[in-house]
């Protein structure tokens, strides 16, 4: 049985992602800094980024997927700092 971490997604306005755990704490993740690296640049479609979806452990959007242990590297980077 995997451990699921994050219960819901939600893609907000410019590129801020927010991240609601399972163990009811919220994350707004900025992944604006990040579209012009090749792998998030499709997010910059709106049909992608509205896309996001998560089972639990990954948070996907068509191709581009990000785990949970990701997510938190990403939120302790000063450039994803909402």
């Amino acid at each position: 049985m995997q451990r699921k971490y994050i219960s819901a997604v939600k893609p907000l306005e410019n590129f801020i992602l927010q991240v609601d755990f399972v163990s009811g704490s919220k994350l707004f993740l900025n992944l604006g800094n990040y579209l012009e690296c090749i792998r998030f640049r499709s997010l910059k479609k709106p049909e992608v980024w509205q896309s996001a979806v998560t089972n639990g452990i990954f948070v996907r959007f068509g191709n581009v997927e990000l785990s949970h242990d990701e997510i938190l590297e990403i939120a302790g980077n000063e450039r994803a700092a909402v």
